[in-house]
């Protein structure tokens, strides 16, 4: 069975996943494989930050083993680091060093369509340092 969506979550049912952007083939694969391609294999650390601000997260984006930090609202975002279970209480030593207040925190698995934005950032970016 072949299906065309733009839905992500329908994605999850298929065996295999197409990313195509302008016709060209980005990604194939299944949709776990896709996800477990992401730093640490897909596990990330979201933190709700008080007063959440560009300057804050990009003093987060220096930390050593940082490899993504995604603003997903007002005040939180997700960071993908490398070797999770090794740096992921340093990342909170960190960010608390530098004196930023943290509300709430937890770690989890990125979904298909967080993996999807940060595949398409990439390539976005990919072209633009092209130009």
């Amino acid at each position: 069975m072949f299906i065309i969506t733009h839905d992500l979550e329908a994605a999850l049912v298929c065996d295999k996943t197409a990313i195509l952007r302008e016709g060209k083939l980005l990604e194939f694969d299944t949709p776990n494989k896709l996800i477990s391609s992401l730093p640490s294999n897909g596990q990330l650390a979201r933190f709700t930050i008080e007063n959440l601000n560009e300057e804050i997260i990009n003093k987060i984006r220096k930390y050593p083993y940082c490899e993504i930090v995604s603003r997903t609202g007002n005040d939180v975002i997700e960071v993908f680091i490398q070797n999770f279970e090794t740096h992921f209480s340093e990342l909170i030593e960190y960010i608390l060093n530098k004196r930023i207040k943290i509300v709430s925190m937890s770690r989890d698995t990125a979904n298909f369509r967080r993996y999807f934005q940060i595949r398409i950032k990439e390539e976005e970016e990919k072209e633009n340092n092209e130009k």
